[in-house]
């Protein structure tokens, strides 16, 4: 047997026509699978960095597919982009939203050359939630920053690699890289361990397609700021990004970041590939089990992990873990789905 949209499309169509003719459901409620969940996440963002992870945090939050186990809050690129000022800035957001979400700080510094594993709660949150065993839902570990976290979990725990897919926003596309992207850079030696050394199923969405992530600040103004304290705080964070970018610039460099009136909100793909995917399953006669990590969100190409050199660059190779690299993303549903959940959640007044 073979299941797919048509087999499917009359159940649905039956109990969508049931919902919208009964006049007993009065106002609309923002919607919520019927069945709970098909996933979890552990979600780990520089929310101190760039302000486009804390749209991205916002979303994830209100994305009813995937469950949101916990927060890790990660960073060590200067004082003010400190995995302790990303936890912060999460714990207030979940207040504003009124959201109760663990949120715990990530590693302090990088794994380094050496590859030492640097342990936090961010860390041990990561082997904790892969390490369950009460659980069938599948796990992703959304990484809208560096790879400190991951690459020093699987070092402590090696266990985990095969009982979680990483995806992350970073590095650049094959074969050249990006040797000046941010995500890479943060910690070029846990990345290159995550993709030469670890054996964890992967989704990457490197730099060239975050990139095309772009929403205009008159978009926000509009769908954004009206919608409840969170609204109002995400786009008052945008529209201080510029001034504060040049505030916090290394001692004895002086730049104005002129951001004109667009924005990259590059993280917000992670919400894509974790809570808007397919809703038809891969349904596995073989093992009578079903996996639901199919998209129709972006396309990618599916090859063997390529080696990442020092720079950043690719060797492609022929053996080895496949692993997704994406080639585009589905912008229109990622943006229109924010804007609604934000509507539907926080009416404006």
């Amino acid at each position: 047997m073979t299941i797919n949209r048509r087999n499917l499309m009359g159940g649905a169509a039956a109990l969508a026509a049931g919902a919208v003719a009964s006049p007993a459901l009065g106002k609309v409620k923002p919607f919520s699978p019927q069945f709970g969940p098909r996933s979890r996440v552990v979600y780990v963002n520089d929310l101190a960095g760039d302000i486009d992870g804390l749209f991205a945090t916002a979303h994830i939050a209100l994305s009813q597919t995937s469950q949101l186990r916990t927060i890790v809050g990660s960073g060590f690129m200067g004082p003010h982009e400190s995995a302790d000022n990303a936890t912060k800035l999460g714990r207030e957001m979940m207040g504003l939203m009124g959201l109760k979400v663990p949120i715990v700080a990530g590693s302090s510094k990088a794994i380094g050359k050496d590859k030492v594993p640097q342990p936090s709660p961010g860390v041990q949150a990561i082997i904790d939630e892969a390490m369950r065993t009460d659980t069938a839902l599948p796990l992703y570990v959304a990484v809208g920053g560096g790879l400190t976290e991951v690459a020093s979990a699987i070092m402590i725990e090696p266990r985990i690699a095969d009982r979680m897919t990483l995806i992350w926003i970073g590095g650049g596309s094959m074969p050249d890289g990006a040797p000046r992207e941010a995500n890479f850079n943060i910690d070029p030696d846990a990345a290159r361990f995550i993709f030469n050394e670890a054996k964890v199923p992967m989704w990457t969405i490197p730099q060239a397609v975050y990139s095309m992530c772009i929403v205009s600040a008159t978009e926000l103004q509009a769908r954004v700021a009206p919608h409840g304290k969170i609204g109002k705080w995400l786009y008052e964070k945008l529209v201080n990004a510029s001034a504060d970018m040049s505030r916090n610039l290394p001692a004895g460099i002086s730049f104005k970041f002129n951001t004109g009136e667009t924005w990259i909100l590059g993280d917000s793909p992670l919400v894509v590939l974790t809570s808007l995917t397919d809703w038809v399953p891969n349904f596995d006669f073989k093992t009578r089990s079903v996996s639901w990590d199919r998209t129709s969100a972006g396309h990618y190409d599916e090859v063997p992990c390529p080696v990442m050199n020092a720079d950043g660059s690719f060797t492609p190779r022929s053996d080895g873990r496949k692993v997704r690299i994406y080639k585009d993303i589905d912008t229109r549903l990622m943006f229109g789905d924010f804007f609604a959940k934000l509507e539907l959640n926080y009416p404006a007044r």
